[in-house]
């Protein structure tokens, strides 16, 4: 009598299990995934809209902000991050935004492919174009203008100041004999003295001492080949006139007088005069000063032409064109002194007597 009734039950209650399970559980979950696939669409519409606008973003961003006719120098250091260069691009006025540079670089895989370098830009070129540019690498340069008549200290002072050399190396590389050989043959001079050639240079970053001494001794020799040929000085060696020329250079003050500077010069060796210059002796002081003492006359070197005959044994200077020129092709004159006025010109004498009158005269001005 029991089991019909434990069926009678459980077949009363399971449509009921049944009924709660499809009307209360699972129609609510698929109604939800069907809410769900019904919102797909617009959720992916809106994907691509904000998906559009970041790329219409970075696109302006890419496009120049200035635009001129003046063309745009552009250094990026090495090392130099994307987000780096990103601001120098913008700084620039190359783009508009350095993120829209970032988010570009990092999305197309570029971020390697940027190199450091100097770049010449033009304002408004199209970032397509620009971004080439960017992948080519091109050499940084440091522009340095080395004055007429520097000291080879004053030229490596000079160089230190700006970063490029190394002082002792640089020094060391002044006067190594089989160096200066290798690269000055056809001189064979004590040390580098006279043959920094004074010129505006573009190095590039990172140059060795050697490579930087290598292109002043290149512009050298091109200025002395390129003058050399007008030689009429057929007495001093090649050596002895970079010496005469470092003298005139330290001496004058009027582009004009230089050739007349080293006929005085010329004609007291021929003579066998002492030179008695004055810039020889601030040599051999190691100084620059306004004017000489009596008792700097006497110091002892061989630079001190007013002790000893001949040229001093090696240039005191590093000569201009202008200065080579004049001791390769001096003036035609029989002057032997010469005295400075105070604007830097000079009273040319060719007697003593004429020479004592010029200072008395110099020395009568008020």
């Amino acid at each position: 009598m029991q089991r019909p009734v434990l069926l009678t039950a459980c077949s009363r209650v399971f449509p009921r299990l049944r009924d709660f399970w499809q009307h209360r559980i699972t129609r609510p979950l698929f109604t939800e995934q069907s809410s769900l696939t019904n919102l797909a669409g617009p959720m992916a519409t809106l994907l691509l809209i904000f998906f559009l606008g970041q790329v219409a973003w970075i696109l302006y961003g890419l496009q120049p902000a200035v635009v001129s006719n003046n063309r745009i120098q552009l250094d990026i250091p090495r090392g130099s991050s994307v987000k780096e260069v990103g601001m120098l691009l913008e700084n620039k006025g190359l783009i508009r935004n350095s993120n829209s540079f970032v988010w570009y670089i990092y999305l197309t895989g570029k971020q390697r492919q940027v190199k450091a370098g100097r770049y010449h830009l033009q304002p408004g070129m199209a970032f397509t174009r620009l971004i080439a540019e960017l992948q080519k690498g091109r050499s940084i340069y440091h522009r340095v203008t080395i004055p007429e008549g520097l000291t080879q200290k004053e030229i490596t002072d000079l160089l230190v100041r700006r970063g490029l050399v190394d002082e002792e190396r640089f020094w060391e590389l002044l006067h190594d004999g089989e160096f200066l050989r290798a690269h000055l043959p056809e001189f064979n001079p004590r040390s580098a003295e006279g043959f920094l050639f004074p010129d505006t240079y573009d190095f590039a970053d990172g140059a060795s001492e050697e490579e930087i001494l290598a292109v002043l001794f290149r512009r050298f020799r091109q200025v002395w080949s390129a003058i050399v040929q007008e030689n009429t000085v057929t007495f001093l060696s090649p050596t002895e006139l970079v010496t005469l020329a470092s003298i005139i250079e330290r001496e004058a003050k009027k582009a004009e007088e230089r050739p007349v500077i080293a006929a005085v010069f010329l004609n007291r060796l021929r003579l066998g005069y002492p030179l008695q210059s004055c810039a020889t002796v601030m040599y051999a002081l190691g100084e620059r000063r306004s004017r000489l003492l009596y008792e700097d006359l006497k110091i002892e070197s061989p630079y001190n032409t007013y002790l000893y005959r001949g040229l001093p044994p090696s240039p005191i200077s590093n000569p201009g064109r202008a200065s080579l020129l004049a001791s390769l092709r001096p003036a035609e004159t029989d002057f032997l002194y010469f005295v400075a006025r105070p604007d830097g010109s000079h009273i040319f004498s060719r007697t003593y007597r004429e020479h004592l009158q010029a200072q008395n005269q110099l020395k009568a001005r008020p």
